[in-house]
């Protein structure tokens, strides 16, 4: 008998406290803006705080709300910018002079002890490595958000610049970008007679 009254007893304040949760789910939900949500998903959602934000979410509310201007995020760069500004239906700034070169964290091999503080530290999973042993980052996936500079105890990390991508090539000839890009006939350069020896 006792273990009955035991079992709805419990029964009875687990149901009550469900349905005191549920009531303060629907009372206090906070509604969502929808523009903050789409803009949301286009940052790259790093976290890194580089914004002046504690997140992505926090920034894009900014945005939404309009206290906050769309050249903020450093890891996205001028692609975010520019897909932000089309969202917003606003003109493209230009994104946060960072340099014209593309950064990186880099890992000192000799001074790494693999104790994987700035794994735990990235918020896109650039780190590898395994406990006590060294670890590296790939590049790839490297946002430069450097959140990983300071959580190391043997101050083995530093920023280093990458060489650019082809595609991140500033072309000088136009008619060089044009050919590249698809446009435009082929360029001769002037070799119209020009025939491969012994033709």
């Amino acid at each position: 008998m006792n273990l009955v009254l035991i079992i709805l007893l419990f029964t009875a304040v687990f149901g009550l406290t469900g349905a005191l949760l549920g009531f303060a789910a629907h009372y206090f939900k906070v509604e969502e803006s929808p523009l903050a949500t789409r803009l949301c998903a286009i940052l790259p959602q790093t976290q890194c705080g580089q914004c002046g934000y504690a997140g992505c979410r926090q920034y894009a509310e900014a945005m939404a709300a309009g206290s906050a201007g769309i050249d903020l995020c450093i890891p996205g760069g001028q692609g975010t910018v520019d897909q932000l500004a089309a969202l917003l239906d606003i003109p493209p700034v230009k994104a946060q002079d960072t340099g014209s070169e593309r950064q990186c964290a880099c890992i000192a091999d000799n001074m790494c002890i693999g104790c994987g503080k700035c794994a735990s530290s990235c918020p896109v999973d650039a780190i590898s490595g395994g406990p006590r042993m060294i670890h590296t980052v790939l590049s790839s996936r490297c946002t430069a958000c450097r959140l990983c500079l300071n959580t190391c105890p043997t101050g083995c990390i530093a920023m280093r610049t990458l060489e650019p991508l082809p595609e991140e090539w500033d072309y000088v000839y136009p008619r060089i970008r044009d050919q590249l890009e698809g446009r435009g006939q082929p360029d001769t350069w002037g070799t119209d007679n020009w025939r491969p020896e012994g033709s």
